[in-house]
């Protein structure tokens, strides 16, 4: 799970580390704008600051010729919703006169094995409908994560793409400051979408993404865990006591120790025809947080049954149970609990579900799915 931040947050960075952004500033009232503008001093660019894509699509970026106008539009915009996420800050920036677009990112490979650079000379699409579409129009350099990139891999991204000498040199140097950012801020994602070349002739990062893993947040201080940077309450809570929580369509909540675990139980469910309320995982140094796991599930007024699947071992399941029975306890759900607890303390786990909250903890992880998706209402027959 990554945490993301707003694209001003992610300029400013960029913006330090030399890589080359519009001007403009944030601004949170019409006013404002309207002053921004005049600063600025040409046609400019409105765009609404929400931590979600799509924002041209769902009306949240405008453009302005005249500072009066800019006022009007951001007005306009300010208290809208862009896929059910408030928008309370718009960023006012130079308006660029665009000859070509690019698309740039560094991520982790889909295999998860190294770090990748990216690039398309498609820019302004989304990169998944890129990959769909036309995937011989990406290149991927791979990275030694111990070496890292080299000019020759950021040549090699820009090649073919109409750049003359200086341009390309220009985005090699992008390439290997975005691939710095991308490590030193414990990131799964930073993309330009687009990097765009000027009719004067510069490359430009017009739009500017960058995705931190969970894990690595806590060392960031100077980005604070704050409601707004995520997508539901349930998500800011589990955060809060460092949980993974993805809220989905679902009416199981779902609570398993470990990420494959988790993945593999999501899939179950689905193939016995449920649908899972949620992806969370506590374990690891979490597996004690039986408590704030299932509250954050229970807050949930979609789940209509909650499936606990837990197997431990450096993390003892009659350490798990307990935490359970605890949880259970003071919580008192509403909604049935189905659980199969395993590994080191079977037994005793077994018996503190039973004794203390009347929970017969089932065998495998089939028979706790199967168990949840009938209790839901749904499953094949």
């Amino acid at each position: 799970m990554s945490l993301h931040l707003y694209e001003h947050e992610v300029k400013d960075i960029f913006r330090e580390n030399g890589l080359p952004v519009p001007r403009g500033q944030v601004v949170s009232e019409a006013e404002q704008a309207a002053r921004v503008a005049e600063k600025l001093g040409g046609p400019v660019v409105i765009k609404g600051q929400v931590l979600t894509g799509s924002r041209g699509k769902n009306g949240a970026i405008a453009f302005a010729e005249t500072p009066a106008q800019a006022e009007v539009e951001t007005r306009r915009l300010l208290g809208i919703k862009v896929n059910d996420w408030p928008l309370h800050q718009v960023l006012i920036e130079d308006r660029l006169d665009i000859e070509k677009e690019f698309y740039l990112a560094a991520t982790i490979a889909p295999n998860g094995n190294s770090p990748i650079l990216v690039s398309s000379p498609r820019g302004g699409m989304e990169v998944e409908e890129i990959a769909e579409y036309t995937p011989e129009q990406l290149r991927i350099e791979n990275v030694d994560i111990f070496r890292g990139p080299g000019q020759y891999h950021g040549r090699n991204l820009l090649t073919d793409f109409g750049l003359n000498g200086r341009q390309l040199l220009q985005g090699s140097s992008i390439a290997l400051k975005l691939y710095e950012i991308f490590t030193r801020y414990y990131a799964e994602l930073v993309e330009i979408n687009p990097l765009v070349l000027t009719r004067e002739g510069d490359l430009v990062a017009a739009d500017a993404k960058l995705g931190i893993d969970i894990n690595g947040y806590a060392f960031l201080k100077e980005f604070a865990k704050t409601r707004d940077r995520f997508q539901s309450d349930q998500a800011f809570e589990a955060a809060q006591h460092g949980l993974t929580y993805v809220k989905l369509e679902g009416s199981i909540g779902v609570a398993c120790t470990g990420a494959g675990l988790t993945l593999a139980t999501l899939d179950m469910i689905k193939e016995q025809g449920g649908e899972p309320a949620n992806f969370l995982e506590f374990g690891g140094a979490t597996y004690g947080n039986a408590y704030h796991a299932l509250r954050v599930i229970l807050s949930d007024p979609d789940v209509k049954v909650v499936l606990i699947n837990t197997f431990g071992l450096v993390a003892r399941a009659d350490v798990i149970a307990q935490g359970l029975v605890e949880a259970i306890a003071a919580l008192r759900p509403q909604v049935p609990i189905v659980a199969t607890v395993r590994g080191t303390g079977e037994k005793k786990a077994r018996e503190l579900l039973w004794e203390g909250a009347g929970i017969e903890s089932l065998q495998s992880t089939q028979a706790v799915v199967e168990a949840a998706v009938q209790i839901a209402g749904g499953g094949m027959g």
